[in-house]
C-alpha cells in the first residue's frame, strides 16, 4: 500500500476527558483534607495555613515538572506513575485515620512535619507525575488523537472542593474521603487505559541520514483501529507504506502495470521514476519475460531501506533486465534514452521536492518524449492537478 495518505482513523477517543477531572478531583479533596487534618485544633492558623498550600503547591509543581521523556518506555512510565500515584493516597488515607484516632501524633514537630509531607506532599507530587505523563503522552501522539489534560484536570478540581466541602462535614473522619480518591484514581487509570488503545504506538526500525533530513523506516500501529503499517518517510513525508497484517493492498504501481501489461511475445520497458520502494519493478519482471525496468530514485538510502524492510530486492547498478540509478531527478530524466512503453511517476517521491511542481518543465516534457506514441504515462497514488502537466509541457 503506498504512502500518501493516513491510516484509517476513527475520532478521538471517548470519555478522554473523565481520566484528568477523577484526578483533578482528587487532588482538590486531598488538598482539602490535608488542611482540615492538619490545622483542627492547632495554633497559627494563618502561618499553617500558609506553610500547607505552599507545601501543597510546590509537592504538586515537582510532579508537574517531572513528566516522563517521550520514548518507547512512556506508556510503561505512565502506568509506574498511576500506580506510585494509587500507593501515595493510600498511605495519605492509612496516615489521616491514624492521625484522627491518635491525636498525639500531631502534637510534635516531627508528626507535623511527617503529616504534612505524607497528607499534603506526596499525594500531590504523585497526582501531578500522572497529570504530567498523561500530558507528554498525549502531545506526543503521532496520530494527534489524543489531547492535554489541563483543562479538565483544572474542571475536576473545582468538582473536588465542592465534593469535599459538602461531604467533609458528614464524613467520619477527613480521611475516609481518600479512600474514595483510591476509588476515583482506579476508575480513571482503568478509563486511561483504554483511552491509550487510540494513540498510534510507533517503533523506529532504522534511520539513514541523507541530504537534508533522514530516510526513516518505522511500525505504526493502532490498537483500536486493528491498523498496522510498516512506512518510510523522507522528512515529513510517507514515501511508501505497507500493511503489516493480512489483506495487504495492491501497491497502485503494481495494479497499473498489470491493468497495462501487453502480450508476452513483445519487448516492453517501464520506467519508474522514484520507485526505489516499490515491489513493482520485480513484479514486473517475474510476470513479463521480455520486459525491462529502469528505476529512478533521488537517494540511495531509500533503495538500501526498501530492499531491507520492503522485500524490493532492488540494489544499484545494472543486472539483467533490471537498472536502478540514483540522483537529481532533472539531471536522471535528462540523460535517458527513448522510448519506454509505460512510465510510472510516484508522486510520493516527489513530496520532498514540492510535488510534481517541483519538476521543471524540460523534465516533464522529457518523460513526454522518452514515451512511444502508444504508450501512456501514470502518475499516482496521488494524480497531478488536471491540467497541470498540459500547462507545464507534461504528458
Amino acid at each position: 500500500m503506498s504512502g500518501g495518505g493516513s491510516a484509517a482513523a476513527a475520532g478521538p477517543p471517548r470519555f478522554e476527558w473523565l481520566s484528568p477531572v477523577l484526578v483533578g478531583a482528587s487532588v482538590a479533596i486531598a488538598a482539602e483534607v490535608a488542611i482540615a487534618v492538619l490545622l483542627y485544633g492547632g495554633t497559627g492558623f494563618v502561618r499553617s495555613l500558609t506553610t500547607i498550600l505552599a507545601v501543597q503547591g510546590i509537592a504538586f509543581g515537582v510532579g508537574l515538572w517531572s513528566a516522563p521523556v517521550a520514548d518507547q518506555d512512556l506508556i510503561d512510565r505512565l502506568r509506574r506513575r498511576w500506580v506510585f500515584c494509587l500507593v501515595a493516597f493510600l498511605g495519605a488515607a492509612v496516615f489521616g485515620a491514624v492521625w484522627t484516632l491518635v491525636p498525639s501524633l500531631g502534637e510534635g514537630r516531627v508528626g507535623q512535619g511527617l503529616g504534612l509531607a505524607i497528607l499534603a506532599g506526596l499525594p500531590l507530587c504523585a497526582a501531578g507525575a500522572v497529570l504530567g505523563g498523561i500530558s507528554v503522552v498525549a502531545t506526543t501522539d503521532p496520530g494527534g488523537r489524543l489531547s492535554g489534560p489541563g483543562p479538565a484536570s483544572v474542571f475536576g478540581g473545582a468538582l473536588g472542593f465542592v465534593l469535599t466541602g459538602f461531604l467533609l462535614p458528614r464524613a467520619p473522619m477527613p480521611a475516609s474521603l481518600l479512600v474514595g480518591c483510591l476509588v476515583l484514581l482506579s476508575l480513571g487509570g482503568m478509563i486511561y487505559g483504554g483511552v491509550l488503545a487510540y494513540r498510534t504506538d510507533v517503533r523506529v526500525l532504522a534511520r539513514r541520514p541523507v541530504w537534508g533530513g533522514e530516510v526513516v523506516v518505522e511500525d505504526r500501529r493502532v490498537s483500536v483501529d486493528g491498523v498496522a503499517v510498516r512506512e518510510l518517510r523522507e522528512g515529513p513525508h510517507v514515501r511508501w507504506r505497507r500493511a503489516l497484517d493480512a489483506g495487504r493492498e495492491l501497491p497502485w504501481d503494481v495494479a497499473a502495470w498489470r491493468s497495462l501489461m501487453p502480450d508476452f511475445e513483445r519487448p516492453f520497458r517501464v520506467l519508474m521514476m522514484g520507485g526505489g520502494a516499490s515491489p513493482a519493478a520485480h513484479a514486473i519482471l517475474r510476470e513479463h519475460p521480455l520486459s525491462s525496468v529502469h528505476v529512478l530514485e533521488r537517494s540511495a538510502a531509500v533503495v538500501e531501506l526498501g530492499r531491507e524492510y520492503f522485500d524490493t530486492d532492488l540494489r544499484l547498478g545494472e543486472e539483467d533486465r533490471l537498472r536502478v540509478e540514483v540522483g537529481n531527478f532533472d539531471d536522471l530524466v535528462a540523460g535517458l534514452e527513448a522510448p519506454y512503453d509505460l512510465v510510472l511517476v510516484d508522486t510520493d517521491a516527489l513530496r520532498p521536492l514540492g510535488g510534481v511542481m517541483g519538476l521543471s518543465m524540460a523534465t516533464l516534457d522529457r518523460l513526454r518524449t522518452v514515451t512511444r506514441p502508444a504508450g501512456e504515462v501514470r502518475f499516482g497514488p496521488d494524480s497531478p492537478e488536471e491540467g497541470l502537466l498540459e500547462r507545464r509541457g507534461g504528458s
